[in-house]
């Protein structure tokens, strides 16, 4: 006799038994319930123990610890707690400690990986490298001074020495008048240019330019076409292919006929096509830190995954910046949130403090004052500040790093547009007054 058997049971068992059944079945949904969500909970633990099992016998013992993971050196974000084959190259992973830093590739100063979430959170948008026609556009101010004929009149515009390599003799430019708002732009050309002026002719056929009147004129520089600039692209693949030929020499010594530089050549040789319709590599403007001795761009490898690469690149046109060294069409940069990619690398301290609330330790100094913020200016400072308009030491606007500062220099109080300006200025004074127009 046994309790499950029916003929067996006391009545008080079959109580027993019955009120078993129904606790069972009024509560079998709670109960499959518990059981998903501690199957769902220590899924990972059930999953470890499941690859020990299945794999132990594939392993050499004492090839796997607590300490140790396989990666990919082609693929540096594949990453594995057990030796096997890289999913996108099929090369075999390479062991090594977890923790262990790894060689980078030359050219990339840092590189740190970040989850799909962080990549959302920080607001990190990227965008590809691509070949744009660029061009720089150079403003310039003057006034009408006298007739030179019957269809012409002669104008004397001042102009910022970084602006003089985008103009040449010979130019067109475009022309509005502040006494004639949305009159249709006036044609002209730059005559001549000096040290820091440059002389205008605009066609004025019905004379409506007078002696005295303000113009605005505005000269366009397709960068790539600009002669200086292919030289400094030419330099840069003569310096390539030297690199190229030496790397060659060293270690082929045995075998002089190998094609060396090569590469560089069949590089340089689509750059100059495309220069030749006027386009080159763009960065945008975002994607460029500017840490003063170098730029740094951060390139997408993978999947949330970063280089800090340093690169030179041109003057600025627009939104862009032309590449000139550190970056190849088809890349894809961080355009939007890379001061924050710059700033949890560490590559810029103060950045990392300023974003994400570090604190500073006792032993770094203590950051230097704000510069002064353009609402404390007093109300002539300001007036000042507007008539100026640019620095003299960037050529940049006045506000564009949150200046503008104001410098009492040579006798003369002068605006620039950061703290970091002031030094420069102060150094060489007569440089960079020479840039601003007479009082």
């Amino acid at each position: 006799m046994s309790f499950f058997d029916p003929s067996s049971r006391t009545p008080a068992r079959r109580s027993v038994w019955l009120a078993v059944r129904v606790l069972i079945v009024r509560l079998r949904f709670f109960l499959v319930l518990v059981a998903v969500l501690l199957l769902v909970g220590y899924w990972h633990v059930l999953r470890n123990y499941w690859d020990r099992w299945t794999r132990s016998s594939a392993v050499p013992d004492g090839a796997i610890s607590a300490d140790t993971e396989y990666w990919c050196p082609m693929c540096p974000g594949v990453v594995s707690d057990w030796p096997s084959k890289c999913p996108v190259c099929n090369m075999t992973l390479v062991r090594r400690k977890k923790g262990e830093s790894v060689p980078l590739p030359d050219g990339v100063l840092a590189r740190m990986q970040f989850s799909p979430y962080r990549v959302q959170l920080a607001g990190i948008r990227t965008a590809d490298i691509e070949y744009r026609p660029l061009r720089r556009e150079v403003v310039l101010v003057g006034v009408v001074e006298q007739s030179r004929s019957t269809s012409a009149v002669a104008v004397r515009a001042e102009v910022f020495a970084v602006d003089l390599p985008f103009l040449r003799e010979g130019q067109t430019i475009e022309v509005d008048a502040d006494p004639l708002p949305g009159h249709v732009p006036f044609q002209g050309k730059i005559a001549r240019i000096e040290s820091a002026s440059v002389r205008l002719e605009i066609d004025d056929p019905e004379r409506e330019l007078r002696p005295g009147t303000l113009i605005t004129a505005r000269a366009e520089a397709p960068i790539m076409r600009l002669p200086w600039w292919q030289r400094a692209v030419l330099e840069e693949w003569r310096n390539q292919t030297a690199a190229d030929l030496a790397l060659h020499t060293l270690f082929a010594p045995a075998m002089p006929a190998f094609p060396g530089g090569v590469e560089p050549l069949l590089h340089q040789a689509g750059t100059q096509a495309t220069l030749a319709m006027g386009q080159g590599a763009a960065v945008p403007c975002g994607a460029v830190i500017d840490h003063g001795a170098r730029k740094v761009v951060f390139v997408e490898n993978g999947p949330g995954m970063f280089d800090a690469v340093e690169v030179v690149v041109g003057p600025r046109c627009g939104d862009f910046y032309p590449v000139l060294r550190g970056l190849e069409t088809g890349q894809r940069v961080a355009a939007t949130g890379a001061f924050l990619l710059d700033a949890e690398m560490g590559l810029d301290r103060g950045l990392a403090a300023a974003y994400f609330g570090a604190s500073r330790g006792a032993s770094e100094p203590t950051p230097a004052a704000p510069a002064t913020a353009p609402s404390s200016l007093s109300t002539e400072d300001q007036r000042l500040a507007a008539k100026q308009k640019t620095c003299p030491v960037t050529g940049e606007a006045l506000d564009a790093m949150g200046g503008p500062v104001r410098v009492e220099v040579a006798g003369r109080v002068v605006f620039v547009c950061c703290k970091a300006c002031e030094k420069p200025l102060r150094r060489s004074p007569a440089k960079y007054l020479a840039k601003l127009p007479a009082k």
